[in-house]
């Protein structure tokens, strides 16, 4: 991976940076914010007690929050480069080409990681496992695996599936950004932008990614009891659950930006 050998970012800077320019955001974007944590209840209201109303209704739920969100980030980025400019047409379309780029590595690695368990578990002499076995025997199979050198190569591969997924989204990190700031849609073109940052990136995304979300899941996972199972309790259990991910967004949102001021070729048009 090309991404490992070059010179570094400064991370604390690029930390420092996003979160500034996270802060700076809130107040431009809480109309569209309040939209999205609105979008964000109905799709967890339809994807519950909402799917009574028909098998659309978590689809649709989805589109809304879909173009929601590209709402947001195209107010978003707006703000924090200094910039009326930006078509969402194309920062949706970069999304949707991002989200495609994904699903076709994922379905690799996860068909590979899918069938590896089994292959495992046959190699290791567990010849009593077929089609018909409870999975309740097949999952404690699994883990009295775990302890084995069997278990060290399922391990391996799922962290190997996990690493490449996030290279992807590190040498992509820069794809909405530079979309609204070229007035172009960027997808791969951005990849050679990373080239050589992988390590600085990843660093960085740490502070701006990876701990608010973590932090974010935690904290609903502990309220996930508090709502019930009632259509209000789903709206709710949706809605607080964007709510506590908007930190997460913005300094997502914060760094991409950041990045692109230092990476972006000076013979590419700025917003």
């Amino acid at each position: 991976m090309e991404g490992f050998m070059t010179r570094k970012l400064p991370v604390l800077d690029l930390v420092r940076e996003a979160w500034v320019l996270a802060f700076q955001a809130v107040h431009p974007t809480l109309l569209i914010m309040l939209a999205l944590l609105i979008a964000g209840g109905l799709y967890t209201f339809a994807v519950g007690p909402g799917s009574a109303l028909g098998d659309a209704a978590p689809a649709i739920a989805a589109l809304v929050v879909f173009v929601v969100g590209v709402e947001f980030s195209l107010v978003t980025y707006r703000t924090m480069l200094g910039t009326p400019h930006g078509d969402r047409l194309r920062l949706a379309h970069a999304n949707l080409a991002v989200y495609v780029a994904f699903l076709f590595v994922g379905v690799f690695i996860g068909f590979f990681l899918l069938t590896l368990p089994g292959i495992l578990l046959k190699a290791s002499g567990r010849t009593d496992l077929d089609a018909d076995t409870p999975p309740a025997v097949v999952q404690q199979a699994l883990v009295d695996m775990l302890p084995s050198a069997y278990g060290a190569v399922l391990i391996v591969a799922c962290l190997a599936g996990a690493l490449a997924l996030c290279y992807l989204a590190i040498r992509l990190l820069l794809i909405g950004s530079a979309t609204i700031s070229t007035r172009q849609t960027m997808v791969f073109r951005t990849w050679g932008w990373t080239k050589g940052h992988v390590i600085s990136l990843w660093l960085a995304a740490l502070a701006t990614h990876v701990a608010p979300f973590a932090g974010a899941v935690l904290i609903n996972w502990g309220l996930h009891g508090l709502w019930g199972q009632s259509g209000v309790g789903a709206f709710l259990s949706g809605f607080i659950g964007m709510l506590l991910l908007v930190p997460f967004l913005l300094a997502g949102h914060g760094l991409a930006v950041a990045v692109l001021r230092r990476l972006q070729p000076e013979q590419a048009p700025a917003g």
